[in-house]
């Protein structure tokens, strides 16, 4: 057990030596067996643990028990411990939201907190296999975009899942095993949460057809990750092509007809899930709607969630949400995340933010999130990522300074293994790349040249090959993300 999840962690690069993690634990089975593999592989793996534990106020004295449970647990393992409570019940009636809603909601603020208070790197979180399975089930059940297949993801941001390489009855065998005890939360068992019917109804039947049900449902989800990070990058491409902000709203030309249907769909749910300002709810009846629209008469209209609102007008569709503020303003992340692929701003400022080793940073303009690493010896089994937004670069054939910027004059880049050269100007011209566009795309550069112009291709002269002896990985994390 223990061998597996560090291999997992290994291959999905969640932690580095030296690194503080924190372990969100809430004192159930999963959660005690993240806590007790991450205690045992801290040491090995050269890493830091400290844990938080959220008491959420919804089950009473059972509920601050589980809370003295795992300070407790940490107290015998000598583990630093923050406990937090608040009140599930009292923030969903304020916000609005579902309990289930409003209790995760606040869960991941407190997880964020803890972090900023420990100085943690990342955020373990004890989700497994059936976690993912019910995840996607739920996404597929209502109606999910490829991106809600992809169920949940081994590392979102700071947050990573070290055991989604388990399945729940491994989970159970393991504190069987040890003689570990955990907390039960009744509720978990009550099946008027939609979830818990896919936990203790769905799952079971889809067992009985095939035993590895659940194993397989997470390797189509991963298949659809993939497929996805794929699909961004046209969908980033086309949006830069045919979605518009302006004061009145986000316009969608009529040509992004032109594209394949895939691709009209994937911009249409990305237009509506930014403007909205959430994902959740925003289904392919929603998407339909837009495309429908296309079709129809110039004024007529269709009315959507979150206040939402689609006019058919001469060049396409003229998307708007109450209260729709002007780009540039404290509109939210749907203006600065569209503008930042497709139409900024002409009057937006250049970009240029030196590129941190080994940590990450953010990119606010963009809405990314840059990741980097430095490998110091080269895996011997690992191929080179062949993803749209996960790079390998030769470390030492980097000159000087790594700079994330937007363009200047002279920039070029190598493009074959002789050294010659093209200019950006034409390469985006090659590429097709909108004029309106050009100076807003984002580059990965050093002190002589483009090494990657993001989202696209990098540089020939800084490949890894097979005298490389360091390799820097760089991995984008953009947009908006949902488990």
């Amino acid at each position: 057990m223990q061998k597996k999840v560090r291999n997992f962690m290994e291959e999905y690069h969640m932690v580095d030596r030296e690194d503080t993690i924190l372990a969100a634990v809430s004192g159930g089975a999963d959660s005690l067996c993240l806590l007790m593999l991450l205690h045992e592989l801290c040491e090995e793996m050269g890493f830091t643990l400290c844990v938080v534990h959220v008491e959420h106020g919804i089950r009473g004295e059972a509920s601050l028990s589980d809370a003295r449970f795992v300070e407790e647990i940490c107290k015998n393992y000598q583990i630093p411990c923050q406990i937090y409570h608040c009140r599930a019940l009292e923030y969903a009636r304020e916000k609005k939201l579902t309990v289930e809603e409003a209790a995760r909601k606040l869960r991941y603020q407190l997880f964020q907190k803890a972090a900023e208070e420990f100085g943690a790197d990342k955020i373990a979180v004890a989700h497994s296999q059936n976690d993912c399975a019910e995840t996607m089930l739920f996404h597929l059940a209502r109606g999910s975009g490829l991106k809600g297949l992809c169920g949940i993801l081994p590392v979102r941001g700071l947050i990573i899942r070290p055991l989604l390489c388990l399945e729940r009855e491994e989970i159970e065998e393991y504190l069987q095993q040890t003689g570990q005890q955990f907390c039960t939360d009744e509720t978990n068992g009550q099946l008027m949460y939609t979830r818990n019917k896919i936990r203790h109804q769905v799952l079971p039947l889809l067992a009985q057809v095939n035993t590895n049900a659940v194993s397989h449902i997470n390797q189509a989800a991963n298949v659809v990750a993939e497929a996805v990070e794929l699909i961004e990058g046209l969908r980033q491409q086309a949006a830069g092509k045919y979605v518009r902000l302006s004061a009145e709203g986000v316009f969608i030309l009529q040509k992004l007809l032109e594209e394949p249907p895939l691709i009209v769909r994937e911009v249409l749910r990305y237009v509506l899930a930014e403007t909205a300002g959430c994902s959740k709810d925003i289904t392919r009846v929603h998407v339909r709607q837009l495309e429908e629209l296309f079709a129809r008469q110039s004024g007529k209209a269709a009315e959507l969630p979150y206040g939402m609102r689609a006019q058919r007008i001469y060049e396409g569709i003229l998307l708007k949400k109450a209260g729709t503020r002007k780009p540039g303003t404290a509109a939210g992340t749907e203006a600065k995340n569209i503008a930042a692929a497709g139409d900024m701003e002409d009057s937006a400022q250049p970009v240029c933010l030196e590129l941190p080793i080994g940590k990450s940073m953010a990119v606010s303009p963009y809405g990314y999130e840059i990741c980097t690493r430095l490998l110091e010896k080269v895996p011997q089994n690992e191929e080179i990522p062949k993803k749209i937004y996960t790079k390998w670069f030769d470390y030492d054939k980097i000159k000087g300074t790594t700079r994330l910027r937007t363009r200047q004059e002279q920039d070029y880049l190598v493009i074959d293994a002789r050294g010659s050269r093209k200019t950006l100007k034409k390469y985006f011209v090659d590429e097709k790349i909108p004029a309106r566009w050009r100076d807003h795309v984002l580059l990965l550069a050093d002190d002589t040249h483009i090494l990657w112009v993001i989202g696209h291709r990098i540089s020939e002269d800084v490949k890894v090959t097979e005298h490389t002896k360091r390799i820097l990985e760089i991995r984008v994390n953009g947009g908006r993300e949902c488990e």
